[in-house]
């Protein structure tokens, strides 16, 4: 069953392309939060990101099957006020190129890696959601000089370790003939569901472009991450910097119990689970999620 939870790779874009539509308002559009796309040449990929705010640099790492514009903006409103946030898409995603046929975790790690040298940025606060999570942990395993403070939300270490969802959500989630409700409903708990009958008014319009093929190899790099010796369990213990985890009490697509295994396994670790909330923690509350983020950050 692990391994079916990541069937969604043809479901989530077009779950993104029905909310989006939903998403369309006739109101004036907001001042632009972030700067314009730019790019990053790296090997084998050219990176597009975007960057809001000043301060320290913060760089986000989104989730499996998302463009760098599915993050909460009011968490991103609320981080540029003291950071310099700074968004990207992964190899082959969204405006982003890939020259590879196939990539691991530690490629896309080395990537974010890559593209802090590309923005002469030494060292920044790296934050990881879910996939990204795990993106994040081996940026911070393989390239430890260049991560100030780490954030992991909602995510796992991979391994024979992790805590599968339960089989209703793996059913869900891997059937693509579930409804637009039932995707979302993966994202939050169901008592939050009843009381908000138009979830998709939480979320970000996503307008960028979506790859099936480069979803496809996250998949398969996925596959690698959650297979035996796979992930980054046997590697956390090195961790030195300080590293925030952060999950929804009610999380259905990785249990919370995840974060707690990661707990253990991390020695200078903080966990916190925010009660009332799921996955999709950062676009239920915002406010609350972004607080936590720079409690932790603020020295």
């Amino acid at each position: 069953m692990k391994l079916n939870i990541f069937r969604l790779t043809f479901a989530f874009p077009l779950l993104m392309s029905l909310l989006n539509l939903s998403c369309q308002k006739d109101t004036p559009a907001p001042p632009p939060l972030y700067t314009d796309v730019q790019y990053a040449e790296i090997a084998g990929a050219r990176i597009a990101w975007q960057s809001a705010g000043s301060g320290e640099p913060l760089l986000l790492c989104t989730g499996f099957a998302t463009n760098m514009d599915m993050w909460s903006t009011g968490v991103v409103e609320a981080l540029s006020q003291q950071y310099k946030v700074i968004v990207f898409d992964y190899r082959g995603m969204g405006y982003s190129t890939n020259n590879d046929t196939s990539f691991s975790i530690s490629t896309l790690a080395d990537d974010a890696a890559a593209l802090l040298d590309a923005l002469q940025i030494d060292k920044a606060h790296v934050l990881g959601w879910s996939m990204g999570g795990y993106v994040a942990q081996m940026m911070a395993v393989r390239h430890p000089e260049k991560v100030s403070k780490l954030i992991l939300y909602a995510t796992n270490c991979g391994d024979t370790l992790t805590v599968n969802p339960s089989q209703e959500i793996v059913d869900i989630l891997s059937n693509p003939s579930s409804t637009p409700m039932q995707f979302l409903s993966t994202l939050f708990p169901d008592d939050w569901m009843t009381a908000h009958t138009e979830p998709w008014n939480f979320l970000p319009e996503g307008k960028e472009p979506e790859n099936g093929e480069a979803i496809g190899m996250q998949y398969g790099a996925i596959q690698q991450w959650l297979s035996p010796d796979g992930g980054s369990a046997g590697h956390l213990q090195q961790l030195s910097m300080p590293v925030l985890l952060i999950c929804g009490s009610d999380d259905k697509v990785v249990p919370a119990i995840n974060s707690t295994i990661l707990s253990d396994s991390i020695p200078t670790a903080t966990l916190i689970s925010v009660a009332g909330t799921g996955h999709g923690l950062m676009y239920q509350q915002p406010e609350v999620f972004a607080s936590y983020l720079l409690s932790f950050l603020t020295p």
